[in-house]
């Protein structure tokens, strides 16, 4: 395969991403592009000089022959256009998170063992240069049986209670129906990342022990749209342990994780912002002041595109080598599965009264 065609559904928000990595690489045209938005359909195409635009994306299949889909949106719309690519034979990129449910996803995975489809989730942090690397580092003496990922933002008032108030002022009422789903539920949209960084350092889940609760609430009553912090401990099959730990009170936002083994440990902070991603690597009881730092640059090159900063162009790379060469993505559904099937044992986890 010379060339790999891709069609691209979306083109806004966190699509310009994958333009961007997908621009990079000389061994892919961006054949079509799909958006309901028109405007923004022509500019995005204008700029990375795709010549075929649509609306709809079934004609859009119909009409182009592409050997690989990418479908960046939210994913309470995901479903039907899933669906829909895989009957049709075609790989698949999608963005995190895979579904809105474990089962979402398992039949997602299934449609594509039965069509020969390649899947693959946008859980990039996997593919961050300083993970991969302090993951190398830490496996080549042993196994990592004690791993933590920590991901917190600074939300106070949160995406939710905007909402509420924007409707509220505009005399509408509320309904479950009409909220949107990356208000919902934080865990499932956001904080996932974590939980995948967990899975892919620790292994497969055996059991999770979980907290989750309002912290600063401004109510007595608990309100399951607000929760704000999720906390976890994991029990690997390894024998291994994981801790997840993510609030959104935080005093900003903040991305890091560690890996433990037999007399090594690795400590990264992974942002994605140049000049900050590290890892410090400690070996052998040495000195805290004489461990390695790692930094991201030494990886990527001081003048690499914002993209390869946490490991957005990586996994874009990953996906396209995988169809050139037939091979199996890292993260397909059938993996992702996993990740949302941790998810949902997370939410059946003690939950803790408002904290004023």
């Amino acid at each position: 395969m010379d060339k790999v065609k891709v069609g691209m559904i979306g083109a806004g928000g966190r699509a310009q991403t994958h333009y961007s990595s997908l621009a990079e690489m000389k061994d892919v045209k961006m054949a079509a592009i799909c958006d309901l938005n028109e405007e923004r359909t022509k500019s995005t195409a204008e700029k990375y000089g795709i010549k075929e635009r649509f609306t709809d994306y079934k004609l859009m299949l119909e009409k182009v022959d592409l050997d690989a889909v990418y479908a960046i949106m939210d994913p309470s719309y995901l479903d039907p256009i899933v669906t829909h690519c895989l009957k049709q034979g075609k790989n698949i990129f999608i963005e995190k998170p895979p579904g809105i449910s474990p089962e979402q996803t398992r039949k997602w995975a299934e449609l594509a063992q039965k069509n020969d489809c390649k899947t693959i989730v946008g859980f990039q942090r996997r593919f961050h240069p300083i993970a991969v690397e302090a993951k190398r580092r830490v496996e080549e003496r042993n196994r990592i049986l004690y791993c933590m990922a920590a991901f917190h933002k600074h939300q106070l008032l949160t995406a939710f209670r905007s909402w509420v108030m924007t409707v509220q002022r505009k005399g509408g009422q509320l309904s479950p129906d009409y909220m949107p789903s990356r208000t919902t539920n934080q865990l499932l949209t956001d904080i996932i990342h974590a939980v995948d960084l967990l899975l892919w350092m620790g292994g497969d889940v055996k059991k999770i022990h979980s907290l989750f609760g309002q912290l600063y609430a401004d109510h007595e009553y608990f309100d399951p749209l607000h929760v704000n912090f999720w906390s976890a401990a994991f029990e690997f099959k390894s024998g291994g342990v994981g801790f997840l730990s993510s609030n959104r009170t935080a005093g900003g936002r903040a991305l890091y994780f560690e890996m433990h083994g037999k007399g090594i440990s690795a400590y990264g902070n992974i942002p994605g912002l140049p000049g900050i991603d590290n890892c410090l690597i400690q070996k052998d009881d040495e000195p805290y002041e004489k461990a390695e730092v790692i930094k991201n640059e030494q990886l990527i090159g001081i003048n690499a595109p914002r993209t390869h900063l946490d490991g957005s162009f990586q996994v874009n790379r990953h996906f396209i080598d995988c169809i050139k060469e037939d091979g199996t993505p890292q993260i397909n559904f059938e993996e992702a599965v996993k990740t949302m099937e941790v998810i949902s044992e997370i939410l059946l986890g003690r939950r803790l009264p408002p904290v004023f």
